[in-house]
């Protein structure tokens, strides 16, 4: 394998929320942008249409790691959502009388009636570490980040939630041969193995494992990977099975 040109950049924002497709009543957040996500980040950039942000930054055609870069903090958020129409809303006013009681409406359209509140879980000021290769557009991805021209506006998961930008780095990530390592990224499970004997309690290590979306389709069809992430922010020691890559003092693999 030879080495690959990485820019490195910080993802920031006051909220954040990355929706775990399978909860319902409470809507749950993945603590880390899944790479689908990234790819949308991506997208808004460089003004990639959305149902060519799959194609566009596909596995042959987008390296991306993420580190977390701040301790996940989380609030509980209660949420009213409802689907409004086009519009075709035709109320007309008349001044009522002074003895006229208003009637409960009838016939509220489906569309008009608002749903229970429920649960939203919040990422509170969540910050990333990403290093991203492209095989195309890559001087542009850089130049747009260091200058904060993006075409879109970049946000944290929902749009309502809008992010930061800023640039860290840039450089060479060297391939190394697949033998122990401590890896500072979220890593692939297939990729690795845990050296659970290599943790120690006292380093207060807290490292899961997650099933979260890999590669997505304009339909909105997903494919899934399981990760390890150490929450405590410290590398993860494993037996890799696959190559990584020393990007400057940092052990970096790809999503």
């Amino acid at each position: 394998m030879d080495s690959i040109p990485i820019v490195a950049f910080r993802y920031y924002g006051r909220y954040g929320h990355f929706r775990k497709p399978y909860s319902n009543v409470s809507s749950l957040s993945y603590p880390f942008p899944p790479r689908t996500a990234i790819a949308g980040l991506l997208g808004a950039i460089l003004g990639v249409k959305k149902d060519e942000v799959a194609g566009s930054f596909d596995e042959s055609k987008a390296k991306i790691a993420v580190a977390i870069d701040a301790e996940i903090k989380t609030v509980t958020h209660v949420t009213n959502l409802r689907q409004d129409s086009s519009g075709q809303v035709n109320y007309s006013i008349k001044i009522p009388k002074r003895d006229w009681v208003p009637k409960p409406l009838k016939g509220i359209p489906d569309w008009n009636k608002p749903i229970n509140p429920y649960p939203m879980e919040l990422l509170r000021e969540p910050s990333y570490l990403l290093y991203v290769n492209l095989s195309d557009c890559m001087d542009e991805l850089v130049s747009r980040i260091k200058t904060e021209r993006y075409v879109y506006t970049p946000c944290m998961g929902l749009s309502e939630f809008l992010a930061r930008l800023e640039h860290v780095s840039e450089g060479m990530a060297e391939p190394l041969e697949a033998k122990e390592r401590e890896v500072s990224t979220v890593i692939c499970k297939e990729d690795c193995s845990l050296l659970v004997d290599h943790l120690e309690p006292k380093d207060g290590h807290n490292i899961q494992e997650l099933k979260v979306p890999y590669l997505g389709t304009p339909d909105r069809t997903f494919t899934y990977r399981r990760y390890l992430v150490n929450m405590a922010l410290k590398p993860i020691p494993v037996q890799m099975k696959a190559p990584s890559y020393q990007f400057e003092d940092k052990i970096i693999t790809f999503l």
